[in-house]
C-alpha cells in the first residue's frame, strides 16, 4: 500500500478545499474525475490557477463539465490560468513564479516529474523541499489542492510521504473492490 492516509473518497465526491489550506488528493493511476469536478466548480465561482506538473490537465472534460452548467463556457475559461512544467526543475521554477493571489490553486500530479530516476535523490529532495515551501506560500492566501500518484518504485516513496505530511486535509481515492472470480471447473 502507498503512504497516503486520510479519508477515502468515492470516485465522484471530493469536497472543495477550505480557504488557506493544503488539500492533497492521492489517486493510484492518476484518476482526475473528482478533481475535474472540483476544478469546474471553482472555475464557475471565479478565477482559478491550475499548475500542471504531470501533463494531466483535463481540458475537454473540464469544458464538458462547465458546459453542462452554463451556456458559454469560454467566459469561465477566460479566468482559468494554466501553467505546465515538464521536469522537476521546471516545477520548482513554475511555483516560484506563481503569484500569491487570493484565488484557488490546483497543482495536478505535483510529484510526477520528481519520480524521474534520472534525477539524483539528493537533488530531488532539494527541489521538493523548495516546491513545498512555495506551496505553503500559496496556501497563506488561498486554498491549494494538490493531486499526487504513488511512485512506481519504493525508492521514491518518501516524496509522497513528505507531501502528505504537510497536508491540512488528505483524501485518497477508494478503488472499487474487484468482483470475485469464478474458478474454472475444468
Amino acid at each position: 500500500m502507498w503512504p497516503c492516509w486520510g479519508y477515502a473518497v468515492s470516485m465522484d465526491i471530493l469536497p472543495l478545499p477550505p480557504p488557506r489550506s493544503l488539500t492533497v488528493f492521492c489517486a493510484p493511476g492518476g484518476s482526475l474525475e473528482p478533481v475535474a469536478q472540483v476544478m469546474a466548480e471553482l472555475a464557475l465561482r471565479g478565477p482559478l490557477t491550475v499548475l500542471d506538473g504531470g501533463n494531466r490537465f483535463p481540458a475537454y472534460h473540464l469544458i464538458r463539465l462547465i458546459s453542462g452548467r452554463i451556456f458559454d463556457p469560454s467566459s469561465v475559461l477566460q479566468h482559468t490560468f494554466i501553467r505546465r512544467a515538464f521536469t522537476c526543475h521546471q516545477v520548482l521554477a513554475m511555483l516560484e513564479g506563481t503569484l500569491t493571489l487570493p484565488q484557488p490553486c490546483i497543482l495536478l500530479d505535483l510529484l510526477a516529474t520528481f519520480y524521474d530516476e534520472q534525477v539524483p535523490v539528493q537533488e530531488v529532495r532539494r527541489l521538493l523541499d523548495g516546491a513545498l515551501r512555495q506551496v505553503e506560500r500559496l496556501c497563506q492566501v488561498s486554498p491549494v489542492l494538490v493531486t499526487a500518484t504513488p511512485p512506481h518504485t519504493t525508492g521514491r516513496a518518501f516524496l509522497l510521504e513528505q507531501l502528505c505530511a504537510r497536508a491540512d486535509q488528505l483524501f485518497a481515492l477508494e478503488l472499487p473492490a474487484s468482483p470475485p472470480l469464478q474458478p474454472a471447473l475444468f
